[in-house]
Formats: structure tokens, C-alpha cells, sequence
């Protein structure tokens, strides 16, 4: 029985865990071609740590890794269930990070926006709490 117990405890709990994919690396004749630029500050743009957390929190609670569009979805669907359809735009507050998700369905998947924005905006805290969501 208490290995049941444990079973089904492990199961339910699974449903809480982060899916985490791993990105796929390029074949080492692809590496080879590239060449990173020299880092200087001002020729880069900076998200600092904060910004940096609270981006991957807001990224993670607006398009859950693993989860696409439903089957049969119609074009415009399918396109807002892309991440590289969105651009972010990231603003800084006391304590507090704001970002918004902006779709450019037009302009990424060559449909004409039928939604006034789809995206959505978030506040989350430097400690990693949404603390508003819309």
C-alpha cells in the first residue's frame, strides 16, 4: 500500500515539474564558421540579472515550454503559438520589471492581425513574483 501511496504521489507531483528541452547544437563544421564579435558595452545591449529573471518567469508563464497550438488550429492560432512571432519589450521600475509581449503576426507569419494585441504584459517582482499579469 505504501508503495502505491508513493506512486501516486510521484505521478501528481510530475505535473509540477519544469520541462526543460535542450536547445540543439549546430555540427562542429557549422561552429567553425562562426566568429564572435569582440564584447564591448556599447556595442551590446545589457538585461541585467534581475530584468534577465524576471524575463524567463514572464516567458515561462506566457508560453509554457513543451505546449503548442491545438490540433486542427486555424493559421492565426498556430502563428500566436510561436515565440518568434513576439517581440519583448522589457522596462525597468523600482524592484520591479515590466515586460509586454508583442505579436507581429503580419509581419512573421504574413497574416493580417485580426485581434488588437494578443500579446500580454507582466510585472514581476526582482525576487521573481508576478505580481500582475494582463
Amino acid at each position: 500500500m505504501k508503495r502505491l501511496g508513493l506512486a501516486l504521489l510521484l505521478f501528481t507531483a510530475s505535473g509540477c515539474m519544469h520541462l526543460h528541452r535542450p536547445a540543439p547544437v549546430a555540427p562542429p563544421e557549422v561552429a567553425q564558421g562562426i566568429h564572435f564579435p569582440e564584447w564591448r558595452k556599447e556595442d551590446s545591449t545589457t538585461v541585467q540579472g534581475p530584468q534577465l529573471k524576471a524575463l524567463q518567469i514572464a516567458l515561462d508563464d506566457f508560453m509554457p515550454p513543451g505546449r503548442g497550438a491545438p490540433g486542427g488550429a486555424d493559421p492565426m492560432t498556430r502563428c500566436l503559438f510561436q515565440l518568434p512571432t513576439y517581440d519583448a519589450w522589457i522596462q525597468r521600475g523600482d524592484k520591479v520589471t515590466f515586460i509586454h509581449f508583442t505579436p507581429l503576426e503580419q509581419e512573421r507569419c504574413g497574416l493580417k492581425s485580426e485581434v488588437m494585441d494578443a500579446g500580454a504584459s507582466y510585472a514581476v517582482s526582482d525576487e521573481g513574483v508576478i505580481l500582475k499579469r494582463e
